[in-house]
């Protein structure tokens, strides 16, 4: 059983994702498929994880040299590979949840995949960071923006779908009603019932 969690930022999909993968005895892949990856291919852990979840421009630069449009677009694409193939060869190895990273869209062929997105009112979200992150309502607001805006960029970019469409997913919850806990319930539930098919 795969199931791939996509989330507004803030609406506490990751503590979802993993309180999921706890208690169904998953493993639980977010910034650890950047790892995987890093493993896989010939790039730098560092800079696959400076672009994680994020449109890479097509003028990539780092300390060490610039790149033109041509040569951006071919490394932003290689590396959003090199994660792509990390998330196939994981999801074959067993029971997992992932968080974010396209997944969705990358295993949308698999009989046995279960695409949960995690929403919450802006508002909500902004609150949550402000007591994670100790930020001012200000910069809690921003960040959210920047993160949704990344996120989204980064998907429709790599899968030509929109990230918050419903179509794109088999359920969405909005974890501001159903808590962290009541979250991890309603897709633990959905799961099993699948297992059971």
């Amino acid at each position: 059983m795969i199931i791939t969690i996509g989330r507004q930022h803030g609406s506490n999909g990751y503590l979802i994702a993993k309180g999921l993968a706890d208690r169904l005895g998953y493993f639980c892949m977010g910034k650890e498929i950047v790892d995987r990856a890093a493993e896989d291919s010939n790039f730098n852990k560092a800079i696959l994880a400076s672009y994680d979840e994020k449109r890479i421009s097509p003028y990539f630069s780092n300390s060490l040299h610039y790149m033109g449009m041509a040569e951006g677009f071919r490394l932003s694409t290689q590396m959003a590979s090199a994660q792509f193939d990390a998330i196939r060869s994981l999801a074959d190895e067993g029971n997992v949840v992932f968080v974010g990273r396209c997944a969705d869209y990358v295993l949308r062929n698999r009989p046995d995949l279960l695409r949960v997105f995690i929403v919450a009112p802006l508002e909500k979200r902004i609150q949550t960071l402000m007591e994670r992150k100790q930020l001012s309502e200000d910069q809690a607001r921003r960040l959210v923006k920047q993160v949704d805006k990344d996120r989204s960029s980064y998907y429709k970019y790599y899968t030509d779908q929109i990230w918050s469409e419903i179509n794109n997913y088999d359920l969405c919850i909005n974890s501001a009603l159903t808590g962290i806990e009541g979250a991890i319930d309603v897709i633990e539930g959905v799961a099993r019932r699948m297992e059971n098919k």
